[in-house]
């Protein structure tokens, strides 16, 4: 059902911050010398109708972990011309089952061995292949899901992009508050210095005279 419901939840395309919503996450960014823009905060990404690879993972895999379900990362890696693809394992019925939202592999062919994990499916070329027929190009499966690797289970994957977000987010929220205070600091640093304040408010200083005692000599 989850499964289902993320992948008609999402077009593929990265979801992405806005001037409108954390613009401190765009102007920081090129100090990160990342895409770091790009939402990986599970609740902000359902914001948005685009969802990349790894950000419809991190939405299911957020909302399986919330459920008590323990899940894990797979990524892969094809090369340079095959590029990169990020999906997921979640465990029940003590085993791992492979899913990935974004290419939608045939589910019921899925089904049929038990929705099985990663390592079944790519020593099988022929359920590989057929699961992923719609990418018509059989050498570039091969290529990708056949060199995989593993996060650790119920581990956040981009745990600084995570928080870089909620930090420039708070900022994106609260900065001007600070402008505010050291506006409102300043202009009253600087009225205080001016005669017609002191005036108004009674603050003019005058020197006491003491008068001199006279002394009478008789």
């Amino acid at each position: 059902i989850v499964s289902a419901a993320v992948s008609k939840k999402f077009y593929h395309g990265y979801s992405t911050y806005g001037y409108s919503n954390n613009f401190m996450a765009l102007l920081l960014e090129p100090l990160t010398g990342k895409k770091a823009s790009a939402i990986v905060i599970p609740d902000d990404i359902m914001k948005y109708p685009y969802a990349a690879c790894s950000q419809q993972s991190i939405v299911m895999m957020e909302l399986l972990k919330r459920k008590g379900f323990q899940t894990r990362k797979v990524g892969f890696y094809g090369g340079e011309k095959v590029g990169g693809h990020f999906c997921f394992e979640v465990f029940y019925k003590n085993s791992w089952h492979f899913f990935d939202p974004n290419q939608e592999p045939d589910a019921n062919l899925l089904a049929t061995y038990k929705r099985p994990d990663i390592a079944f499916i790519a020593k099988n070329d022929n359920i590989l292949l057929a699961a992923y027929r719609h990418w018509n190009n059989p050498e570039k499966v091969k290529s990708m899901f056949k060199n995989y690797f593993y996060g650790k289970p119920n581990h956040f994957e981009a745990p600084n992009a995570l928080l870089y977000q909620h930090a420039t987010k708070f900022l994106s929220n609260f900065l001007w508050l600070f402008f505010l205070g050291a506006f409102i600091f300043v202009r009253k640093r600087y009225l205080r210095l001016t005669p017609s304040y002191n005036v108004r408010n009674r603050r003019i200083f005058i020197p006491k005279v003491t008068a001199k005692r006279s002394i009478s000599y008789n």
